[in-house]
């Protein structure tokens, strides 16, 4: 066996050992990290500050990554203002400790905020104490110019600190994989035939075994990208097909309470009315009308995302929009009156934009809270001025009464049957089917086959035909 043989051995003995270790450091900073951004995007400042420290914690002595910075800083320059406007000096005074053991953070606009808050700081004490010197609250003497200047050189000297450590820590290495490979070597040197044969079957195991773990991680990573993927090109899909109406015929009507019409002129009609023999407003027939229809789609696609963040349900509206999509296809709808059910369906619960958003995660809630929840239904009315005149009373049936039950005991008016509107009771049956098997429902978790027996023991609430086509494609 010569010395190049010994020598990539040796590399693999080492890898075997290290890989591990650095794998579960990685996929922890990705936990911590995603949780911040979700925090930071939801309002929660507090926890996505610590979400980012903990993850920073792991670049001690290191150089942080670029993803990696860009939150953390973008979290940092958040809370910074925070402290600012609260005149909370504690956490500034925290927040400026941090910088000086992540000095990569104090990007430009972090610096600028901190000389803004350092001179409101020092103007009470400076008016107060005329000839005696700038003097800042605490009993600090230094200016806000001497204050930065010790930041910046204090930040310097820790980066100093942090390329010193690279170098020890790549010497450390260097000087470990030398030792192993030197081990390695007068192991296989001193062993006789026998021995030699045997280490070469062990570390090949070992290798094969890495080569497995590497290839079912590379494996997941791929199915994973390549399911979030398809998942996005459906959707996209569905929005691309608003640009195709206008060559599309208009499909008949197939269901029995179909939504009264919504566009004719004469007397005003109830809204859940279902007079026989009418139907949705016509399909876009002129380019103005298309262009129109499109506008409308991508506001309902901009406003599905806000819902969700407000109401903490990750891509609620999305998945709820596809499938009353998708049952309104089964049902023989058009794509132009399956589109316009579908970008219902990604503002139904636009309502809660006006909720407080402490109320959407609590738990316990007086009878006055819950009445405030429920409201959101009449909320939602007010929000969309967005909608073109001949499209807005589908839209209001589908944002007022979504929960509507068949037997009449829902709200806000008690509705029964066919008197409720077809997209309120499709919406009725996406929205608890994607609750019961949402991760993030507090109830228990129930799989899709699950899911459709609960509905299907509930005919009091859903429709029990709306249930049988969800059924059919799913």
């Amino acid at each position: 066996m010569n010395r190049k043989t010994l020598f990539a051995l040796g590399a693999v003995l080492f890898a075997v050992s290290w890989l591990p270790l650095q794998a579960a450091d990685d996929a922890l900073v990705s936990r911590y990290l995603t949780a911040a951004n979700e925090q930071y995007s939801a309002g929660n400042l507090e926890k996505a500050y610590s979400y980012v420290n903990n993850a920073l914690k792991f670049y001690e002595g290191q150089e942080i990554p670029g993803n990696a910075a860009v939150i953390a800083e973008t979290i940092y320059y958040a809370y910074l203002g925070r402290a600012r406007d609260g005149k909370d000096w504690a956490s500034l005074a925290e927040i400026k400790e941090k910088l000086l053991d992540y000095p990569a953070l104090a990007s430009d606009r972090i610096n600028r905020l901190v000389r803004s808050i350092e001179t409101s700081r020092a103007e009470p004490a400076g008016a107060s104490s005329a000839g005696a010197g700038s003097q800042a609250p605490g009993g600090t003497a230094a200016g806000p110019t001497e204050i930065q200047l010790a930041l910046e050189t204090m930040g310097k000297e820790a980066e100093a600190r942090t390329k010193e450590s690279e170098t020890r820590q790549r010497q450390q290495l260097l000087d470990s994989q030398r030792e192993a490979y030197e081990t390695a070597l007068r192991e296989v040197q001193s062993a006789n035939g026998s021995g030699n044969r045997l280490l070469l079957l062990v570390l090949l195991i070992l290798a094969g075994v890495v080569f497995v773990v590497f290839l079912i991680v590379v494996v997941n990573l791929v199915v994973n990208m390549r399911n979030s993927k398809t998942q996005d090109e459906r959707f996209v899909e569905t929005l691309k097909a608003v640009s195709q109406l206008a060559n599309l015929p208009n499909a008949a009507h197939t269901l029995a309470a179909l939504p009264p019409s919504y566009e004719s002129p004469g007397s005003l009609r109830m809204l859940g009315s279902g007079e026989a023999g009418t139907g949705l407003p016509p399909a876009p027939a002129t380019q103005e009308e298309q262009a129109e229809f499109e506008e409308l789609a991508e506001k309902c696609n901009e406003l599905g995302h806000l819902i969700d963040a407000a109401t903490g349900r990750k891509n609620n509206s999305k998945n709820v929009s596809e499938l009353v999509y998708k049952m309104s296809h089964e049902l023989g709808y058009g794509q132009y009156e399956s589109t316009l059910f579908f970008m219902v369906g990604m503002v139904y619960d636009i309502g809660f934009l006006e909720i407080d958003k402490g109320l959407l995660g609590a738990e316990n809630l007086t009878e006055d809270q819950k009445y405030e929840i429920r409201n959101h239904v009449k909320q939602g009315l007010a929000q969309i001025a967005f909608v073109p005149d001949r499209y807005r009373l589908i839209f209001a049936d589908g944002i007022l009464m979504h929960h509507e039950n068949m037997d009449g005991s829902g709200y806000p008016e008690g509705l029964e049957g066919p008197r409720i509107p077809y997209v309120a009771r499709v919406l009725r049956v996406a929205e608890s089917f994607m609750a019961l098997i949402s991760r993030r429902n507090y109830r228990e978790i129930f799989d899709k086959e699950s899911a459709i027996e609960e509905l299907k023991a509930r005919p009091g609430l859903y429709d029990p035909d709306l249930v049988t086509v969800l059924e059919n494609i799913i």
